[in-house]
C-alpha cells in the first residue's frame, strides 16, 4: 500500500505541471492524504462524560437491517458551552469499561467542531467491528465503528471523520439544497475531490466543508500550495462557509 507522505508528493509534482487546472485535489478529505485539517493538540470544548445507564435505542447499521436494539450503554458528554450530546455504544462491547474508552475519543473530537454544529447534534451511535462511518441527516446523528475508529486514532483522521459526519448530520437537511449552496456549486465549476465530483448532490458539502474549515479557521495550517489550489477551486463555496463558520457573508 503506497505511504500518504508518498501520496501527498505525487499530488504537489501534480500542482507544479497543472497549477491553473480543475482537477480536483485528492480522492476524498480524509483517508487519501497527510493533512491536519484538524489536529491532535486542538482546543476541544469537551467537558466530561457521564454513564447514564442502558436503554433500548434505534442503531442502525451498514451490516445488517436490526434497528432497535436493548441494553445499550449510554452517555451524556458535555461541553463547555453549555451543550451536551447523548452517545449510545452498543451492547456488543460486553461493559461500560470496553464501551467508554471508544466514546471518550469520540467526545473529545466532537468537541473540537463549530458549535453551531455541535449544537445541532442529536446523538451519535458507536457499533463494535469495523465499517465506514456514515451520518443521517434527518435524525441529526451519525454512526461510527470501533475498528474503524482505532483506524482513525492511528491516522490522526478522527477528527475529520467525525467532522465530516458531522456535515452530513446537521448541514445537509437545511443546506444541500439552498440556493446559495447550489448557486456555489455552479459558480465554482469545479471540486475539491473526486468523491464530491462523482457525489454532488450528497459528498459534496462535507467534502468541502473540511477545507473551508482549515483554509478559514486556520489559514496557513495546510501547506500553501494547497491553500492555494483549495481557492482556485471553491472560491465561492468558501465564501459560503464563511458565513456559517464565522458568520459574515
Amino acid at each position: 500500500m503506497m505511504q500518504k507522505p508518498i501520496l501527498l508528493l505525487l499530488y504537489f509534482m501534480m500542482f507544479e505541471a497543472s497549477a491553473a487546472s480543475n482537477i480536483p485535489l485528492f480522492p476524498n478529505s480524509v483517508v487519501s492524504n497527510d493533512l491536519e485539517f484538524i489536529r491532535t493538540d486542538d482546543i476541544s470544548a469537551f467537558c466530561c462524560l457521564t454513564y447514564k445507564g442502558t436503554m433500548s435505542a434505534e442503531m442502525p447499521d451498514k451490516r445488517n437491517d436490526v434497528l432497535f436494539v436493548d441494553d445499550a450503554f449510554v452517555y451524556k458528554a458535555s461541553y463547555k458551552d453549555g451543550s451536551s450530546i447523548e452517545l449510545w455504544a452498543h451492547p456488543d462491547f460486553g461493559s461500560n469499561s470496553m464501551a467508554k474508552q471508544y466514546v471518550e475519543h469520540v467526545s473529545k473530537a466532537v468537541g473540537k467542531l463549530p458549535g453551531f454544529m455541535r449544537s445541532k447534534l442529536d446523538h451519535i451511535v458507536i457499533h463494535k467491528g469495523n465499517e465506514t462511518a456514515f451520518g443521517e441527516s434527518e435524525g441529526h446523528f451519525f454512526v461510527l465503528y470501533s475498528d474503524n475508529i482505532q483506524t482513525r486514532i492511528r491516522n490522526h483522521d478522527l477528527e475529520e471523520t467525525v467532522f465530516h459526519e458531522s456535515v452530513h448530520a446537521t448541514l445537509d437537511l437545511k443546506y444541500q439544497r439552498s440556493s446559495a449552496w447550489r448557486n456555489a456549486q455552479r459558480d465554482d465549476t469545479a471540486f475539491i475531490t473526486q468523491y464530491a465530483a462523482s457525489n454532488p448532490a450528497k459528498e459534496d458539502m462535507a467534502e468541502s466543508a473540511l477545507f473551508a474549515w482549515a483554509v478559514l479557521i486556520h489559514p496557513g495550517r495546510l501547506p500553501h500550495k494547497i491553500e492555494t489550489q483549495v481557492r482556485h477551486l471553491i472560491p465561492n463555496r468558501l465564501v459560503f462557509f464563511k458565513g456559517l463558520f464565522i458568520g459574515q457573508p
